[in-house]
């Protein structure tokens, strides 16, 4: 049984100096025209980079509910850090009426809600307990998921994340290419005795689209995650369903849905894939 479960990281909500380098690429495309409408008339196309009406219309067509991990980020732009330029320009607040708004519709309606951990919280714990109670205060309820931005990681960030009272995180995965990182196809339980495990994340937008004969692979990835009787986690980024910026992305988003539907897979959230790992311990 192929276990599918639809995910997104909430980075940005907003498109902002995206406007003046995003359209570098319909220039590599000769679309010299569109481009340009779309870097000196921003308003073309309202909110590019909000998505989510877009990620609920078509999960609402299959009948399929997703996990949306929103982003605390609270990295300062420091001019002289260019690192921290990219983390920190463009981010949204998570107290943000916009940002409320959606993620109490998102819950009232099935969708799961977790937490993105910000760029540094990989390794402290004080951060991350605070962005999951800061969450939670908002959703209203206990969050129990999370994947780290940028898949940050290192050896002690599932006892960071377990202290801070997750019961599964999905963070590992690659961070180019699609498959399995070390092998590791089945959730597996990183903290001996915990009632924590780890669901790997099998597929990114990005990685995907950038891959060589990405469908033939899907099909491999589909095919060892049945013999296992495993999870195929999907990570599509809710700013990856503008069009203009990522073109295929949105096609083959619901194509790997209505793949999996016709091959009889069972959607889920992490959430409830969580729930069902932690039983069969």
């Amino acid at each position: 049984m192929i276990h599918v479960c639809l995910t997104h990281d909430i980075d940005r909500i907003d498109k902002t100096y995206q406007y003046l380098t995003k359209p570098l690429a319909a220039l590599k495309t000769g679309n010299i025209g569109l481009a340009l409408r779309r870097a000196f008339s921003p308003q073309t196309v309202r909110r590019p980079y909000w998505g989510f009406d877009k990620i609920m219309q078509i999960e609402e067509k299959y009948r399929v509910r997703s996990t949306c991990f929103f982003l605390n980020e609270s990295i300062k732009c420091k001019l002289t850090k260019p690192k921290t330029w990219k983390l920190a320009l463009g981010r949204y607040d998570i107290h943000d009426k916009r940002i409320v708004s959606i993620i109490k519709e998102l819950d009232a309606n099935g969708w799961e809600i977790g937490v993105h951990g910000s760029y540094n919280s990989y390794n402290n714990y004080d951060l991350l307990k605070h962005e999951k109670e800061t969450l939670e205060a908002i959703v209203g309820h206990e969050v129990i998921g999370i994947r780290q931005h940028y898949l940050n990681f290192c050896d002690n960030t599932w006892q960071v994340q377990h202290q801070a009272g997750f019961k599964y995180d999905s963070t590992w995965g690659l961070t180019r290419g699609i498959g399995f990182k070390n092998e590791k196809v089945k959730p597996f339980f990183p903290i001996a005795n915990a009632d924590y495990c780890e669901i790997p994340m099998t597929i990114m937008d990005g990685s995907f689209a950038s891959t060589p004969e990405r469908w033939k692979k899907f099909d491999k990835i589909a095919e060892e995650i049945d013999k296992q009787n495993a999870y195929l986690v999907i990570n599509y980024h809710n700013n990856n369903f503008d069009k203009f910026d990522f073109p295929s992305y949105v096609e083959d988003y619901e194509r790997m849905i209505a793949t999996m539907k016709n091959a009889g897979a069972l959607f889920m959230t992490m959430g409830e894939a969580c729930r069902m790992i932690l039983d069969s311990m």
